[in-house]
């Protein structure tokens, strides 16, 4: 496995104009488009190949995002997307049944006027079908069914106690599995931003 690479760069003209109105909204409390940062990621995806991955997130997050994704790198924890929100139009339900892992999406918590910790770049989601959230018990993505017995431990899932999961805890980013209701086990976010 080659050493982890990081960069961190700033987000393309051509990206920007495509997150207008998609990922990034004007009239919603987000940073500005010139204070977030595309993160090129190295991954192991589940055939243990390394990939190169994008995140969007907030500038001043750049650093402990590439540190926490150094360390599920080194543990060899796979990934099996990592693709910005903007490749998904925003769309949440899309992204999730790609299995996509992704970061900064300006948006209302579903179902509510609450604005997601995603929309600070703050909450970062992992493996959505190995990892789904389970709400009014429903879960989503619909794949994720395959996945809700959570004692039985399989590649690219987060359970207590799993390495990947105290990586994220130790940069102290919580954990939406340790909610009463939803379980969001894909869900990692900054109580701060909250």
């Amino acid at each position: 496995m080659s050493q982890y690479q990081a960069e961190t760069l700033l987000i393309p003209d051509p990206m920007q104009a495509r997150m207008e109105g998609t990922t990034w909204h004007e009239s919603l409390p987000s940073p500005r488009l010139h204070e977030l940062r595309l993160l090129l990621i190295p991954y192991l995806d589940f055939g243990n190949k390394e990939q190169i991955g994008q995140l969007i997130t907030a500038e001043d997050l750049a650093e402990q995002v590439h540190k926490i994704f150094a360390e599920l790198l080194a543990n060899e924890f796979p990934i099996d997307s990592m693709r910005p929100m903007v490749d998904f139009d925003g769309d949440d339900g899309r992204s999730m049944a790609a299995n996509n892992t992704s970061c900064f999406n300006s948006r209302r918590i579903i179902n509510t006027e609450r604005i997601s910790v995603h929309s600070y770049g703050a909450a970062i989601d992992v493996n959505p079908i190995q990892n789904p959230i389970i709400r009014d018990g429903k879960h989503r993505p619909e794949a994720g069914g395959e996945y809700l017995d959570r004692t039985r431990l399989r590649p690219g899932m987060i359970v207590p106690g799993c390495k990947a999961l105290q990586i994220f805890e130790d940069a102290g980013w919580a954990w939406g599995g340790n909610w009463d209701h939803p379980k969001d086990y894909h869900h990692f976010y900054l109580s701060d931003y909250a």
